[in-house]
């Protein structure tokens, strides 16, 4: 996520509860400006681009934000609302586009899947009439339902589960708690989130097969320590495997081609490979999402020589 994606999620954030009449606010006078830059966003910027539900920057993979609505002319009643003010959603139910010569429509839901499978916040706008829009702050897609409908739950920056560490470190330190023992308790948090989401789509060890769920391990293909908070989180950023072989990737020891083929590293000797299950011919299951990460294994971690 760069400065500017994350600027406007916070201002987002920030801006909730807020009703915003016209256009100024979200996308500025006309199509040629844009909101300028402010203590959110570096430099020029919109919330939305009001033409559709579902706005995805142009050459972006993801959707940055959603303007929801509760209309019969689109699609109906969208927002479960947590209160009467409507000013705090428990879930949006968020219809992909259906007009069936739309061409921007698979664009969009692979998008909304992106966000899905990465883990991105959305801003999200409700829409009460023409020109008038209340910001209900940030939500995440948590799942996509056999129907095509996304579902969209509250996500906050604030809440201390999404928080970056850094962030956290300053809160804590200002309390003179240990910064060290609280970077712990967060990363197993987020080790714990991280291996629910590896075992909902894999169920047994990656190279030899072993299914005893308390036998697997959520391994990171870029490590934590070197990862971004999305990356820590990313599914695709992560293998499901037993202690030994999660012990041999986490060294170095044994990498992977993009197509999967297993790389075995000239430090182990014949009989270690033997006693460990280890032959040139392995593969595991990749898909393209996982494959940058696969590649800063291999340049970052892997290890050929002493």
């Amino acid at each position: 996520m760069d400065l500017v994606h994350e600027g406007v999620l916070r201002k987002f954030e920030s801006l909730k509860g807020n009703l915003i009449v016209g256009k100024v606010g979200i996308k500025g006078n006309n199509s040629n400006e844009r909101l300028p830059p402010d203590q959110y966003v570096p430099e020029a910027h919109i919330l939305h681009n009001l033409v559709r539900g579902f706005y995805k920057p142009a050459g972006k993979p993801y959707i940055l934000s959603y303007q929801a609505t509760e209309s019969n002319k689109n699609y109906g009643k969208q927002i479960i609302w947590k209160d009467t003010h409507q000013n705090q959603f428990l879930r949006i139910e968020m219809a992909p586009p259906n007009k069936e010569k739309d061409p921007i429509k698979k664009s969009d839901i692979e998008a909304a899947r992106y966000n899905l499978n990465h883990n991105i916040p959305i801003g999200i706008l409700y829409k009460i009439k023409k020109g008038h829009n209340r910001v209900l702050g940030l939500g995440t897609i948590t799942s996509e339902r056999a129907d095509g409908v996304f579902v969209v739950e509250p996500f906050s920056f604030k809440d201390s589960a999404s928080r970056p560490l850094e962030e956290l470190k300053t809160l804590v330190e200002d309390e003179e708690i240990n910064t060290s023992f609280v970077a712990e308790v967060i990363q197993r948090r987020g080790q714990a989130v991280f291996k629910k989401k590896l075992i909902a789509n894999y169920t047994e060890c990656a190279i030899c097969g072993i299914d005893e769920p308390s036998l697997l391990i959520a391994s990171h293909i870029k490590p934590w320590k070197y990862s971004s908070n999305l990356e820590r989180l990313d599914r695709f950023n992560g293998l499901l495997l037993c202690p030994n072989h999660d012990r041999l990737f986490d060294q170095g020891l044994i990498t992977f081609s993009d197509n999967g083929m297993i790389i075995i590293s000239k430090l182990l000797t014949p009989k270690t490979k033997t006693l460990l299950g280890l032959t040139d011919n392995m593969q595991i299951y990749l898909v393209e999402d996982h494959k940058k990460y696969i590649d800063w294994h291999r340049e970052n971690c892997f290890r050929n020589t002493q």
